[in-house]
C-alpha cells in the first residue's frame, strides 16, 4: 500500500486540499457521527438515543418504517421509536438509524458521474454492515462496532465520488482497460487510495482508531492483517463473503467466483447469520433501506 512517503508533494497537497473539503461538507451527517460515538462509549442509555434520532423528524419516519417492513417481520406495528427500542432492542434501533441516516438518496446525482451507481454501491455497504455484525457476534465482539464499520468502510469511495468525481472515474476507467485493482489505478494517478483518503478523513472525525484501521485496511488481503478478529479483520472477511456472493460496489468488478470462507460454516457463525435470515435476509435488510432512502 502506498504511503504519505510515496507520494509527489503534488499529490500530497491535492490529498490535503481534498480532506479539508470533505471535512467540511461531510458525505455523513452530524447525527451519523453521534450515533457512532454511541457505540464506542457505553453511557449512552436507550433514551439518549430516541433524544438524538428525534432531532430529525424524517429520519424517525425512516426508522418507524423500517422497522415495520417485512425485512424485519415484527408481530405487530410499531408506532413509536420507544416501542421500537423495547421491542427491537438499543442496538437493533440504532443500527437502523445509522444505516437511515446514511443513505442519501440526495447525493445519486453527484456520483453518477463517477460510474459510481448509489444503490448498487449502499446495498454493499449494508451488507458488509450486516456481515460485519455476523463475524462480531459470533466471535463475542462489539457488534454494535461491527455494523458500524461495515457500513462506513467505503466512506473514502463516497467522499471520492461527491468532490472529485472525474477522479474516480478516471482512476475505474484504467483499471478496467488494464485489468487491475481501483486502488492500483488510484496509486499509479493520484498517489493515494480512497480508502488511504477514507481514513485521514475518519481521523479527522475523532473516529476511534480500530475504526480508522477498518476503513483503511478493508481492502487489504487477510494475510497481511494481524489478527483476523481485529476489527479490520473483521470488515475484510465480511467484505470477501460479500465478494463471494457476488455483492460489490460496483466499482471493483468480481473477475472470478470468490469461495466463502470456511469460518462461515462454524456454528456460531451459522447462528448469528440464520438469526438475519441468511444471506437472502441481510439482502433484504439492505435493500429495505433504499426504498426507504427513496421515499423520505
Amino acid at each position: 500500500m502506498t504511503t504519505q512517503h510515496d507520494r509527489t508533494p503534488e499529490q500530497q497537497e491535492a490529498m490535503d486540499d481534498l480532506i479539508r473539503e470533505v471535512k467540511e461538507l461531510r458525505p455523513l451527517p452530524a447525527i451519523a457521527l453521534r450515533l457512532i460515538a454511541m457505540a464506542e462509549d457505553r453511557r449512552f442509555s436507550a433514551q439518549d438515543l430516541a433524544a438524538t434520532i428525534r432531532t430529525d423528524q424524517a429520519l424517525t419516519l425512516r426508522i418507524l418504517r423500517l422497522a415495520n417492513s417485512p425485512a424485519f417481520g415484527l408481530p405487530r406495528r410499531i408506532t413509536s421509536l420507544r416501542e421500537a427500542i423495547v421491542l427491537l432492542g438499543f442496538r437493533e434501533v440504532r443500527s437502523l438509524a445509522l444505516g437511515a441516516c446514511v443513505v442519501d438518496a440526495s447525493v445519486r446525482d453527484r456520483i453518477a458521474g463517477a460510474m459510481l451507481d448509489y444503490e448498487v454501491f449502499w446495498v454493499n455497504s449494508l451488507v458488509v454492515a450486516y456481515f460485519s455484525q455476523v463475524l462480531a457476534d459470533a466471535e463475542g465482539l462489539d457488534r454494535d462496532e461491527g455494523f458500524t464499520a461495515g457500513v462506513v468502510h467505503n466512506v473514502g469511495r463516497l467522499a471520492l465520488a461527491q468532490h472529485r468525481p472525474d477522479w474516480l472515474r478516471d482512476a475505474v476507467m484504467l483499471a478496467r482497460a488494464e485489468g487491475f485493482a481501483v486502488h492500483d489505478a488510484q496509486v499509479h494517478q493520484l498517489g493515494f487510495t480512497d480508502a488511504e483518503l477514507g481514513a485521514a478523513v475518519a481521523r479527522t472525525w475523532s473516529f476511534p482508531p480500530t475504526l480508522v484501521e477498518a476503513v483503511e485496511r478493508h481492502a487489504w488481503p487477510l494475510s497481511q492483517l494481524g489478527k483476523a478478529r481485529d476489527l479490520d479483520g473483521i470488515v475484510a472477511r465480511a467484505r470477501r463473503f460479500a465478494r463471494a456472493h457476488r455483492v460489490t460496489d460496483g466499482v471493483d468488478v468480481v473477475g472470478h467466483t470468490l469461495s466463502p470462507d470456511r469460518d462461515w460454516m462454524l456454528p456460531a457463525t451459522a447462528e448469528a447469520l440464520r438469526r438475519l435470515g441468511g444471506v437472502p435476509g441481510v439482502l433484504q435488510r439492505a435493500r429495505a433501506f433504499l426504498v426507504e432512502a427513496d421515499a423520505a
